[in-house]
């Protein structure tokens, strides 16, 4: 038998925890559950950019070479150092606030749905900047595949029924 604290699914919760109720993430409408999914993809999909950054860093070097030929070796090499590192510094700032992120949109949080959409809007224009820059073309590939998860995500937490989940929550 289920009772009225069981949130539906026939079981009691753990003692100590909560009922399942309208505040619990399994209560999260379609598209903000898609959202979140996505958003986690995003974060992983920043772990496999730094890779790739770190795995191109010679064609970097080249076509900075070619663009910039007033540079001597130690200055090139440096130039592509302090890139390589403000870009995985970056790359990580926004990997852990895509999850941290994520999670508050799944609970509901409204000021982390408006971040969110800033995080994206920045990562939709990065991923379009991207693919005006010279850079080899697994990296505009890659930027082209951030910038469309991210437009998604947008899409996703603009829908009615993520409208009326988060306003819910308020």
């Amino acid at each position: 038998m289920t009772d009225q604290r069981d949130g539906g699914s026939g079981f009691a919760p753990m003692p100590g925890e909560p009922a399942p109720g309208p505040g619990s993430p399994r209560s999260a409408p379609a598209p903000v559950a898609n959202a979140v999914r996505l958003m986690f993809v995003r974060a992983a999909l920043g772990v496999v950019g730094i890779i790739v950054t770190l795995s191109t860093k010679d064609a970097l070097k080249a076509q900075i070479r070619k663009s910039n030929s007033v540079l001597d070796e130690e200055e090139l090499d440096l130039a592509v150092n302090v890139g390589l590192v403000i870009g995985i510094v970056f790359g990580i700032i926004f990997i852990v606030a895509y999850v941290l992120l994520a999670l508050k949109v799944r609970e509901g949080r409204s000021w982390a749905r408006i971040v969110t959409w800033v995080l994206a809007a920045l990562g939709i224009l990065s991923g379009l900047a991207g693919l005006a820059q010279p850079a080899p073309a697994i990296s505009r590939v890659f930027s082209f595949v951030i910038a469309v998860v991210d437009l998604v995500i947008v899409v996703l937490l603009l829908q009615r029924p993520a409208n009326e989940y988060f306003r819910k929550r308020v």
